[in-house]
């Protein structure tokens, strides 16, 4: 007999997971409208799974977003960890995550709201350390650095794929002239 093996309720987190990472790669390589069967395909479950676990394409792509912050989360609360570290996390996610950020902007998402309020959490102390050591402008602020962020991931969402990497660099080196020393 071929076909999937029911594993039962333990493996809902495991699935939960890969049902995560496989939209996280569909949707990067097919946009958000990418078909949710694929995405059940791609994890290894069927789509009764996908759908006890996510009722919507929204709640799907939220969970990506909220793995995605989670990751920039850990990341900021390690020590050693620089401000570069977490933008250059951020960056790499919004290049990934482009038609994600444009299906969200166009639906005008409240929750955005909250992502945005876990990011800039997260950065506050890696702006109050890039200050210290002189990295960013003694005037510049956390909400400046997410203002910065936001203004990438606006980028992101309407540059080609195969420019989008040379872009976001050449954004951030703008950005951080103006958020430097001299700022």
């Amino acid at each position: 007999m071929t076909g999937k093996s029911n594993r039962g309720p333990g493996a809902a987190t495991e699935n939960r997971a890969a049902l995560v990472a496989a939209a996280r790669d569909v949707f990067a390589e097919q946009g958000v409208d990418g078909p949710l069967s694929a995405v059940a395909k791609r994890a290894g479950v069927g789509q009764g799974s996908l759908y006890r676990h996510f009722p919507s394409r929204e709640a799907l792509a939220h969970a990506v977003f909220d793995e995605n912050l989670a990751e920039v989360e850990r990341l900021a609360a390690h020590d050693h960890s620089s401000l570069r570290d977490v933008t250059d996390l951020i960056t790499h996610q919004l290049e990934g995550n482009a038609a994600m950020i444009a299906y969200f902007a166009h639906e005008g998402d409240p929750r955005l709201r909250g992502f945005e309020a876990r990011i800039a959490a997260a950065l506050a102390p890696k702006v109050e350390a890039a200050r210290a050591d002189g990295t960013l402008g003694p005037r510049t602020t956390v909400d400046d650095v997410v203002l910065a962020v936001a203004m990438l991931a606006a980028l992101v969402a309407r540059v080609p794929e195969a420019t989008r990497h040379a872009r976001v660099e050449d954004a951030w080196a703008l950005l951080m002239r103006g958020l430097g020393p001299g700022a």
